[in-house]
């Protein structure tokens, strides 16, 4: 691959680690002035809701526009949005009430982002370094899950919550700064953006994805892997804190960096051989659910960053693999809808995990332990926290199931033919 791919390889890994040092921020923020996971629930359900509804706009958005410069513009957004809460935050004006039209404002921007960086990425790699670049990029998130809660946790105890931020904004710079410098096709110009026009371009997005039984197929099992994901991510902070510190959780999530960028390197060197293999998938997905359940047993650092580093490893290698077929199989002039139809449909799920999660993990925690201690202490120990496990243990018992009933299914082996053609071609 060019040298500018990896230029904009480190501009947007320092990006993203400013931006996982808010979000873990944030989380510790609002679990310290409430005490439950009912309120990160409905924080994190507002972004994930908002980003799922408006998605695919922003896929039309992507292919009407040159699309360095909508996420440069997406970007700014995002900024101006964590400023403001930088400032009430110094003001000491900030709550959890008020923190919701922002988590509305950034579910908005944050997946447009997202569906048009990755069109933006098909844009700049030659479709046979396609698994390659999604892999390579794979590991700028993982550092960023590396050193953001690492990095989070240590400016939170030091400066909180606003320190978190400025550090943010600094990030945000570098990284606008590595896109500006990258050369990218001439953009050609579509008619004018009318109601109407809107609306053709996302049925063209829709019927394009509909026709592809593969990935459909393989987004609907993320889908339900997101919803698992979603309660899974809402009740990690409380489960933690309910036995240790904040610093005991960054060591827990930065391990899942650690293990993503394990699994990135990984992924990057056997690129060519997992292209498009939809095996690797499922058998991922199947680890990732056995070490779910075995991280719920106790209240232990060391069973959650087992977990957790299964989890990572695997993720990554799974999430490359379905970028790879994503991007191998999709245009130039579609691309940016059917990513965005993708992140949609992939994230339509987690939403729901999210909202119940909160509620669920407080009801089984505070109301259902204590009532059947002696039956589920055997299974998943004693101590604060654990009716939070019981919700890890659920969530890895349905995809043990979903990963292990797809494992012969004919739209997925017919997709790895489409994707080995596909590059030939």
């Amino acid at each position: 691959m060019q040298k500018k791919i990896y230029f904009l390889w480190f501009g947007q890994m320092l990006s993203w680690t400013g931006s996982q040092m808010s979000f873990f921020g944030l989380g510790v923020w609002i679990f310290e002035l409430t005490g439950n996971a009912t309120a990160l629930s409905s924080i994190l359900f507002t972004v994930a809701i908002v980003g799922t509804l408006t998605g695919p706009f922003g896929g039309v958005v992507a292919d009407r526009f040159p699309r360095k410069r909508v996420i440069i513009v997406f970007d700014g957004i995002i900024l101006l949005v964590m400023g403001f809460i930088g400032y009430l935050a110094f003001n000491d004006q900030l709550t959890v009430s008020k923190l919701i039209p922002f988590a509305i404002a950034f579910g908005i921007f944050e997946i447009a982002h997202w569906s048009t960086w990755q069109a933006f990425l098909g844009d700049v790699v030659k479709k046979e370094n396609l698994t390659k670049a999604a892999a390579l990029f794979e590991s700028a998130g993982a550092i960023s899950m590396l050193l953001g809660p690492i990095g989070g946790a240590l400016i939170y105890a030091t400066s909180g919550l606003v320190g978190v931020i400025v550090v943010d904004a600094i990030t945000f710079f570098i990284g606008i700064t590595s896109i500006i410098f990258i050369k990218t096709p001439p953009f050609e110009k579509r008619d004018r953006i009318t109601f109407r026009n809107v609306l053709l371009d996302l049925k063209e997005g829709f019927l394009w994805v509909k026709n592809q039984k593969g990935l459909r197929t393989l987004v609907t099992i993320f889908a339900i892997s997101n919803f698992a994901h979603g309660m899974i991510s809402t009740i990690l902070t409380p489960l933690v804190l309910n036995f240790a510190d904040e610093k005991a959780l960054g060591l827990v999530n930065s391990t899942f960096g650690v293990m993503f960028l394990l699994g990135s390197a990984i992924s990057v060197r056997i690129s060519k051989k997992i292209q498009g293999n939809m095996k690797y998938v499922l058998l991922c997905g199947i680890f990732m659910s056995l070490a779910m359940m075995f991280g719920s047993i106790r209240p232990s650092v060391f069973v959650l960053i087992t977990w957790i580093a299964i989890e990572g490893l695997c993720g990554t290698i799974q999430y490359t693999i379905s970028s790879g077929a994503w991007l191998t199989l999709t245009d130039e002039k579609i691309r940016g809808r059917a990513m965005a139809f993708r992140g949609t449909i992939a994230q339509s799920l987690r939403p729901v995990g999210i909202l119940i999660a909160g509620p669920l993990g407080d009801y089984l925690e505070f109301d259902i332990y204590d009532k059947y201690r002696n039956i589920l202490e055997p299974f998943f120990g004693t101590g604060n926290g654990r009716g939070y496990a019981i919700v890890l243990f659920l969530g890895g018992l349905l995809l043990l199931i979903v990963y292990g009933l797809n494992f012969k299914n004919k739209n997925l082996i017919n997709l790895q033919t489409q994707v080995e053609e596909s590059i030939k071609s």
